[in-house]
Parts: C-alpha cells; sequence; structure tokens
C-alpha cells in the first residue's frame, strides 16, 4: 500500500488534506471522481471536516 494525499481546494486559499491507503493513484482517483454532495474527512492531525463537494475548486493528489 501506499500513501497518498487528497487536497481539496476551496475559494480563498482555503484547504482541506486527506491522506489516504491506495495501491496507487489510479484508484484514488476511482475513488474520488464521482463524490457528490457532503464528504466527510478527518486529516492527519485528527479534525473533522464535513463540505459539500460542489465548494470544491480543485482536488490535487501527490504521493
Amino acid at each position: 500500500m501506499n500513501s497518498f494525499k487528497i487536497i481539496y481546494t476551496f475559494e480563498k486559499d482555503v484547504t482541506v488534506t486527506e491522506v489516504v491507503e491506495a495501491e496507487n493513484k489510479s484508484e484514488v482517483i476511482g475513488s474520488i471522481k464521482d463524490l457528490e454532495g457532503f464528504v466527510e474527512v478527518t486529516d492527519s492531525d485528527d479534525n473533522y471536516h464535513r463540505f459539500d463537494f460542489a465548494d470544491v475548486k480543485l482536488v490535487t493528489i501527490t504521493q
């Protein structure tokens, strides 16, 4: 398993970063490309975030 960061970017440079484990980047892309509605994420600092995916302006995936 590899560790990936999914960075959700909103207006005014507000970001939420989620760390996930997956075999490859394609698996991560598949898990987020059909997201709709509210997303719930706990980040690496154990902070809980809940947001409407429609408000996300950019999604970045890094390894």
